[in-house]
């Protein structure tokens, strides 16, 4: 697939105040892009726009738990910049400890946000993303690959992030638009900070050779996110020293993704369409 032009175009991105999303955000802007920001309604939320100052960059308030929110926040979105090329499920949180250890809020909170925030997102930007032949990308972590101890049910929340993108390709083989997934290994942000605050990580974090606990920094998480969009990326792993670890999850998906292609089944999905040019002039008598 060609790579995704963003100049002048709508992109959604849900976890906007986070500290990836914010340096997103910016890194989308210096590529020409108009940035839907949603979040929950917060004075973060405020100061962000207030600090991108951009008129291309817009705050549509919405908890991305509630699907109703996120739906009208994105078709709101959709109308402002006038269709959406890419959307970035970015919204996650994580909450340590071991499975016996977190309570029932704590779950809910987990897996409302990092499964069915991402959930709720790519429905919602799926009609206006394919309408432009798009991109749509989740955020999810290596620990969805390899399942970190003391990291509660978040893991299994990101593996269910990875499984939900690689079912979303496989409905989309006949299309021009297409979807990714990043798993990233620890960045350098507040999320990794709190985290820190475990004793129990910490101490383990003390007694790790660094090369193993190292971050990535904002910048540069973010920088494979917008990367992720432009080259419409399937599967990301970053930092690169992770990837042997996603090797066999990710090699067996692209060979059933592949094999898939020639199936029976492949002739139920959603079908091919005319390119968006092409369609543009259909329903323009002048063009």
């Amino acid at each position: 697939m060609s790579r995704l032009d963003l100049r002048g175009r709508g992109v959604l991105l849900s976890g906007a105040t986070g500290g990836i999303g914010s340096v997103v955000a910016r890194q989308l802007l210096d590529r020409g892009a108009k940035v839907a920001l949603v979040s929950r309604p917060s004075e973060r939320l405020d100061d962000l726009v207030a600090e991108l100052d951009s008129e291309d960059a817009v705050a549509f308030p919405a908890d991305v738990t509630d699907r109703g929110q996120v739906v009208e926040a994105t078709d709101a979105a959709a109308e402002r910049f006038g269709g959406l090329v890419a959307a970035i499920a970015g919204a996650g949180v994580v909450l340590t400890g071991t499975i016996a250890e977190q309570d029932e809020k704590d779950v809910r909170t987990v897996i409302d946000t990092n499964l069915y925030g991402t959930l709720w997102t790519l429905q919602a930007a799926l009609p206006h993303v394919d309408a432009a032949d798009g991109h749509l990308l989740a955020v999810a972590s290596i620990a969805g690959i390899v399942p970190t101890p003391l990291a509660g049910i978040y893991p299994a929340t990101k593996a269910a992030v990875g499984e939900v993108v690689a079912q979303l390709r496989m409905e989309l083989m006949h299309r021009r638009t297409s979807a990714g997934v990043l798993y990233l290994g620890m960045v350098d942000t507040e999320m990794s900070t709190m985290v820190g605050e475990d004793d129990r990580l910490r101490r383990t974090f003390e007694r790790t050779p660094g090369a193993l606990t190292g971050s990535l920094t904002a910048e540069d998480a973010a920088s494979r996110v917008v990367r992720a969009i432009e080259h419409r990326q399937g599967a990301v792993v970053a930092p690169a020293w992770q990837l042997p670890l996603a090797v066999p999850q990710l090699g067996l998906q692209k060979v059933v993704e592949t094999g898939m292609r020639f199936s029976a089944l492949a002739r139920e999905l959603p079908g091919r369409r005319a390119p968006l040019t092409d369609r543009r002039q259909d329903r323009d008598p002048a063009g």
